[in-house]
C-alpha cells in the first residue's frame, strides 16, 4: 500500500488537520511522516498556521499540504474549528505539530471507522513518547499525561469516584471500548457530526476534546466516543521537567475556568493539600514525624508508585512520585488562577453591561 492523497473531495476519507503556532522545530518531522503514510485510504493534509512568527509557513509550504495562514493568533481551539470548516474528507483526523504518526496510523484509523456504525462520531487512540532519553521523557512514558478519559468519569461522576481514580489510576486497558473523550493529539471525528455539534471550544487552554465529546454524547449516546488502543501516535515530549509542570499548570487553569462556567465538581489534585493538612495535624504531636510523613506522602497516598518501583530497575524512578506531586501542585495553582480569571472576567462583563 502507498500513501494516497487526492484532490477529489468525493474520494477523500480523511482530512488530517494540524493546528500550529511557531512549530518550526517539529513540524517538518510531522509532515514527513504524514507524507510517508502507508494506507489504502485517501487523505489530505491541512496545516492551520495560527499567525506564527517563525518559519512555520515556509516549512508547511509543500505540494502535499493545504496551508491556511491566519492573520491573528487565536488559539488552538480556533485552528481546529478552521480545519473542521475547511475539511473535505468524511473524517477529520487531528494530531499536534510535535507528533510523529507511525506509517500505519491512517490505515488503522480507517479500518477502525469501517468497523463501527453511524452512531460512532469520535474515535481516538493512545499517545506514546517518541523518545525516552531524559528523566522527563521516561517519566511521562509511565505517567501518560496525554490520555483518554474513561467513560466512568463522565459529567455525572461523583467526587469519591474521581478521588479514587486520582489516588489509584486504573492500569491501561488494551481493548476497544467506549470512553468519555479521547486525546486531541490522536483523535478523529466524523465531520458532519462535529459541525452539527458546534465544533470545539475556542477558550485558550486545554479542553478541546471534552468540549466536543459532551455535545456528541448528548446527541448520539454514551457509546459514540470509542477508543482503539491499536491506533498509536508518537509524541515528542519536551526534554525538560519544566514543560511537564507548565502543561499541568495550563490544564489546571482550564479546569478552574470550566468549573466556574459549568458549576461542576472541582477537579483538584488531592495529594499536596491532603498531605499538608495531615502533616499539620501530626505536627501538633510530633513535628519530626510530620516532616517524615510529608517526605514519604507521595508513596503513602499513591500506592501505584510502589508497584512501579518493584518492577523498575532504574534508580531515578524513586523521584517519580515527587515529580507527580510537583505536577499536582502546578495543576492546583493553575486551577485557582483559572477560577479567579473567570470570576474577574464575568465581573468585568457585568460592569460593562451595567454601564450601558
Amino acid at each position: 500500500m502507498t500513501a494516497k492523497k487526492v484532490n477529489d473531495a468525493r474520494a477523500l476519507m480523511f482530512s488530517v488537520v494540524i493546528g500550529t503556532f511557531n512549530g518550526s522545530s517539529t513540524l517538518r518531522s510531522a509532515l514527513d511522516a504524514l507524507d510517508d503514510q502507508s494506507t489504502e485510504f485517501a487523505y489530505e493534509i491541512l496545516v492551520v498556521n495560527d499567525a506564527s512568527t517563525d518559519s512555520t509557513a515556509t516549512i508547511a509550504n509543500r505540494p502535499s499540504v493545504r496551508l491556511i495562514n491566519l492573520e491573528l493568533n487565536q488559539g488552538h481551539g480556533h485552528t481546529l474549528n478552521v480545519g473542521l470548516a475547511e475539511a473535505r474528507g468524511k473524517y477529520m483526523a487531528m494530531m499536534d505539530d510535535d507528533c510523529v504518526p507511525p506509517r500505519n496510523w491512517l490505515q488503522e484509523l480507517g479500518l477502525a471507522w469501517n468497523s463501527v456504525g453511524p452512531e460512532v462520531t469520535m474515535i481516538g487512540g493512545v499517545v506514546e513518547p517518541l523518545e525516552a532519553d531524559t528523566l522527563n521523557r521516561r517519566y511521562v512514558a509511565y505517567r501518560r499525561p496525554l490520555r483518554h478519559q474513561e467513560a466512568e468519569l463522565a459529567e455525572r461522576a461523583g467526587l469519591w469516584l474521581r478521588l479514587r481514580y486520582q489516588i489509584s489510576p486504573p492500569r491501561m486497558r488494551w481493548e476497544q471500548r467506549s470512553v468519555y473523550f479521547t486525546v486531541g493529539a490522536n483523535m478523529s471525528v466524523r465531520v458532519d457530526a462535529a459541525r452539527e455539534a458546534g465544533g470545539f471550544t475556542e477558550a485558550r487552554g486545554a479542553g478541546e476534546e471534552e468540549s466536543l465529546a459532551r455535545p456528541l454524547r448528548a446527541r448520539y449516546g454514551p457509546d459514540t466516543v470509542q477508543l482503539f488502543p491499536n491506533i498509536v501516535m508518537l509524541h515528542r515530549f519536551d526534554a525538560s521537567l519544566r514543560d511537564t509542570f507548565r502543561r499541568s499548570h495550563s490544564y489546571g487553569r482550564a479546569k478552574g475556568r470550566d468549573w466556574v462556567r459549568d458549576k461542576d465538581i472541582p477537579t483538584i489534585a488531592p495529594l499536596v493539600p491532603g498531605a499538608t493538612l495531615l502533616a499539620g495535624l501530626i505536627a501538633l504531636v510530633s513535628p519530626l514525624t510530620a516532616v517524615l510523613f510529608l517526605v514519604l506522602s507521595p508513596y503513602l497516598l499513591y500506592r501505584h508508585w510502589l508497584d512501579w518501583l518493584r518492577s523498575s530497575s532504574s534508580r531515578e524512578s524513586i523521584l517519580y512520585p515527587y515529580v507527580q506531586a510537583g505536577e499536582e501542585l502546578a495543576s492546583n495553582v493553575g486551577f485557582a488562577e483559572g477560577v479567579l480569571r473567570e470570576i474577574r472576567s464575568r465581573r468585568g462583563s457585568a460592569s460593562s453591561i451595567a454601564a450601558l
